[in-house]
């Protein structure tokens, strides 16, 4: 009789079927570790990216909340502006009275005063001076005829005097006319 050895065959047969149960569970649990460590990662990344986005958000909302104050400040500048320049080329057109009365009183000697003026006429001032004095009046006339003075004049081209005429208490009345320069 011929003995086999029956035991040894299915040893190995169960020794074979060992490694592939093992490297079957290795590599599961392998393949199962990964997708795990991914999804963590991706959740991870999701909550953090989430977090960040938030503060992105607040960020944005205070940021745009200032560029509205800002647009507010940026509009109130815009229309001022726009005020001011109107009110500057309104003002550009208007005769200046006050420069030209300013000048006129430059040229007033000490004891002169100014008793009238007449802006009416287009190219014309029309004054009446009072002089206390003929000195006073004296000094007058030495301005009036003085053409260096009319070269240098910003305003007025030459004076020309009407009527000089003595009231009863010794005060000179004077009657001219100034000529503007061509921007008046």
């Amino acid at each position: 009789m011929i003995k086999v050895n029956l035991i040894s065959k299915k040893r190995k047969a169960y020794t074979g079927r060992n490694w592939t149960k093992i490297v079957t569970f290795s590599l599961f649990g392998l393949f199962s570790a990964y997708f795990v460590g991914a999804t963590m990662y991706v959740v991870i990344s999701t909550i953090i990216l989430n977090n960040k986005l938030k503060n992105v958000e607040g960020e944005s909302a205070s940021i745009s909340s200032a560029m509205l104050s800002n647009n507010e400040r940026l509009s109130r500048f815009v229309l001022t502006k726009l005020i001011v320049t109107e009110f500057e080329r309104i003002n550009k057109n208007k005769f200046r009275y006050k420069d030209y009365l300013d000048q006129i009183a430059l040229l007033l000697p000490p004891n002169a005063t100014l008793a009238g003026i007449d802006f009416k006429q287009a190219g014309w001032i029309s004054l009446t001076v009072t002089a206390d004095d003929i000195f006073a009046q004296q000094a007058l006339e030495k301005v009036l005829l003085n053409t260096d003075m009319w070269k240098e004049s910003k305003f007025f081209s030459g004076a020309f005097i009407e009527e000089v005429a003595k009231d009863k208490s010794g005060a000179y009345n004077t009657s001219l006319q100034l000529e503007l320069k061509g921007n008046g």
